[in-house]
């Protein structure tokens, strides 16, 4: 169940998520507004803002623990496109020094592929991912002939190239699937609308709403996360992974001979 709920958050628009978190925030503060009335006691107001300040602390190491590992799976796929882009790129020179017919065909190979690497594929484009496959396959197995007619040093050094180039690959589709687990962030929404509920509750304690200040801090929140989020998602947003070290290279290959 807490899978499925988690599963909810990426059926929201980007764009939509600050709005629909500062409604939450505010619904969240509007009841613990009114529980401090209803139950609230009579405590001290500087206890309950110990409370508050504790909770928003939390909140904010959790914020910042997200926001990290977002980020660095963000960097990490950027960097996989150039690492991909290079490995593709020196195997092809490589595969150049192989006579023909063999070497010809092997840089047909890699040029096709490099097309089809022209952007992170996502893991629900079974059919893109399949294409690519199938194009590893086709390289690998154009490989053998072509180090068979090179001597010992250029052999090794091509199959060496060509065995980047399909690591490389694996590790760029692995990367784009490998996400903030949405329990993380399903915690993360929670624990927000707790910290809102605690404001809500501490409010009333010092006997005022301040709407004002808190629509900024929901507002604040909201797009911390929805900053998280875009991070996070590949192909959505506002912060996408620049494909154009794969671009340039695709334009710089020869075109296909096939």
């Amino acid at each position: 169940m807490i899978s499925d709920l988690a599963g909810l958050i990426d059926l929201v628009p980007l764009a939509a998520i600050p709005a629909v978190l500062v409604v939450l925030f505010f619904v969240a503060a509007d009841v613990g507004f009114r529980c401090h009335r209803r139950f609230g006691g009579n405590g001290g107001a500087e206890d309950e803002t110990q409370v508050l300040s504790t909770a928003l602390l939390v909140l904010a190491l959790l914020l910042g623990f997200t926001f990290s590992m977002a980020l660095n799976r963000y960097d990490e796929r950027r960097q996989l496109v150039v690492q991909e882009a290079n490995d593709i790129g020196t195997a092809w020179l490589r595969a150049g020094l192989v006579p023909a017919p063999h070497g010809p065909a092997l840089q047909a190979a890699l040029a096709d592929y490099a097309r089809v690497r022209m952007t992170s594929p996502r893991p629900e484009e079974t059919e893109k991912l399949a294409r690519a496959a199938a194009l590893r396959n086709e390289v690998w197995a154009r490989t053998g002939p072509a180090q068979a007619v090179l001597d010992g040093p250029r052999a090794v050094s091509l199959v060496s190239a060509i065995n980047a180039v399909l690591d490389t690959g694996t590790q760029r589709e692995k990367a784009v699937a490998a996400r903030v687990p949405g329990e993380v962030i399903l915690l993360l929404v929670i624990f927000a609308s707790v910290a809102c509920f605690l404001l809500g509750y501490t409010l009333d304690a010092h006997g005022h709403r301040h709407r004002f200040a808190s629509a900024i801090l929901f507002l604040l929140m909201g797009l911390t996360i929805m900053l998280i989020l875009d991070l996070d998602r590949p192909a959505d947003g506002a912060i996408l992974i620049d494909q154009s070290a794969m671009e340039s290279l695709v334009a710089g290959l020869a075109p296909s001979q096939r």
